[in-house]
């Protein structure tokens, strides 16, 4: 552990199969969570996709890649070191889709299944035969009903200016049918959808979730309820980021630290679940390795270069913490149960305080100023906290 903690403090990081090959085995290991979006054209997936992660539609669109004659996949941020995985099925309107080859495909490897529905559609037969193979073949996965467009069936009433009537009374089990403050003709459509989905389901979560230029009180309406339901079917450490995640791409934070952003939740993410392997020390070339990439895909996003001068500074922001941490982190895991929780935690907190530390870092080079390392220590021992509430969070 000693040797590999000094040549990654020590040398200048570049991209090299050293590197890559422990975070390869990682994810076949321990893979990120997949989202199967099953919906018609229109919909709502996209809308929903960019909600959860704060990327436009452009770079959404842009990032699908095919998967199966009917399906594409969306890594998100990128492909190497995915926070979320999005598999989007198409061709659910044609009388010709088979889902025979997405089964085959995804019945396994998904965590759970978004379907989305616009409140004012009734041709859902394309839909509903489908689904009714795809959960009889894997009917332990969770699958969430997303009923889309709500102003489709609200008139001139904008049913997000004001408290949510969706949200459920104390003692309640069913907002959707206790609130007397959802339109009759809303409710009704809501009602239709949960007899026609009755069982292919286990939640459904009504939105809007809308342009801004559409003009509606609250753009996202709806959003929180959906965070919250998909929450609970995440691992722990990937809610942790989805949590901050959709918190950060509301703020109105420039594009590139917001890229940036994405990048650090997804390795912390991802060192979490190498720091959650329950075996001494095997975690620590994989973690290393995350840490290294973030520094690289960080310095690219904001065009500066990674020299030995820099990078001294950069690998003394935690000062001694990160060689003594991994360390203890080995030790722990002679402890079952509570090592492997410690082992994740310090993982997921060091990797956030790392890489929020060094988006500030370039960002102030890319400014023209140059901080120094106390500046950055400074930094990384308060993003350090702020990784550890972000753990604890519920």
């Amino acid at each position: 552990m000693s040797r590999s903690w000094w040549k990654w403090g020590s040398e200048c990081p570049k991209p090299d199969a050293a590197y890559e090959k422990p975070i390869e085995d990682l994810l076949k290991r321990m893979p990120v969570p997949v989202i199967w979006m099953f919906g018609k054209t229109g919909s709502g997936k996209s809308s929903v996709v960019q909600f959860l992660t704060g990327a436009e539609d452009a770079t959404i669109g842009e990032g699908y890649r095919p998967e199966t004659k009917t399906s594409r996949r969306f890594d998100f941020p990128d492909s190497e070191e995915p926070l979320f995985t999005f598999i989007d099925t198409r061709g659910l309107a044609e009388a010709a889709y088979d889902p025979t080859d997405d089964i085959a495909r995804f019945s396994e490897s998904t965590n759970l299944m978004i379907v989305t529905v616009r409140a004012a559609d009734h041709a859902l037969e394309c839909l509903l035969t489908p689904l009714r193979q795809i959960r009889n073949a894997t009917p332990a996965r969770p699958i969430l009903l997303v009923v889309t467009c709500l102003h489709d069936a609200t008139g001139v009433l904008d049913l997000s200016d004001g408290p949510d009537p969706f949200l459920p009374e104390d003692n309640s089990s069913d907002a959707m049918v206790r609130n007397v403050e959802i339109p009759s003709a809303l409710q009704t459509l809501l009602d239709e959808k949960k007899r026609l989905f009755n069982g292919l389901c286990d939640a459904v979560v009504p939105v809007d979730l809308t342009p801004l230029e559409d003009g509606f009180a609250n753009p996202h309406f709806g959003g929180d309820r959906l965070k919250e339901a998909i929450l609970k079917e995440l691992p722990h450490a990937y809610r942790q980021a989805l949590m901050t995640l959709n918190e950060n791409g509301q703020d109105g934070t420039v594009a590139r630290q917001r890229r940036a952003r994405w990048q650090v939740l997804a390795s912390s993410a991802l060192a979490a679940t190498a720091g959650a392997v329950p075996v001494p020390w095997v975690d620590i070339p994989a973690v290393l390795g995350i840490h290294t990439h973030l520094a690289i895909k960080i310095s690219k996003i904001y065009e500066q270069e990674i020299t030995p001068a820099r990078w001294a500074v950069l690998s003394s922001a935690a000062g001694s913490r990160v060689a003594i941490q991994l360390a203890l982190r080995g030790v722990w895991k002679f402890i079952p149960v509570l090592g492997m929780a410690a082992g994740a935690a310090s993982s997921f907190a060091f990797t956030y305080a790392l890489g929020m530390s060094w988006d500030w870092y370039f960002a102030n080079l890319r400014k023209g100023n140059v901080p120094s390392p106390d500046q950055l220590h400074l930094i990384f021992t308060e993003q350090l906290q702020r990784g550890r509430e972000l753990w604890r969070a519920e």
